[in-house]
């Protein structure tokens, strides 16, 4: 179970990571509408994977704090 939960969050951050250039390179070409739906998207990925990254063995606790940060970045946007 423990590789699949591996897997999964592997699956999430790289979308994260995606997302998150994305949302970087076109931030302040997007509307305002499609702005806050990619930060919500963005924000949903994260909190997913923080709640796969505390069941997973040993607990990835540098990925999670480089999540919070950028979570925390994103939530200043506005």
């Amino acid at each position: 179970m423990s590789s699949e939960q591996v897997a999964a969050l592997n699956k999430i951050v790289a979308m994260v990571d995606s997302k998150a250039a994305e949302f970087k390179n076109e931030y302040m070409r997007w509307p305002e509408s499609k702005r806050f739906a990619n930060r919500k998207l963005i924000l949903d990925l994260i909190e997913d994977a923080n709640t796969l990254g505390r069941a997973v063995k040993p607990v990835p606790t540098e990925l999670l704090e480089d999540l919070k940060r950028l979570g925390d970045q994103l939530g200043r946007l506005r």
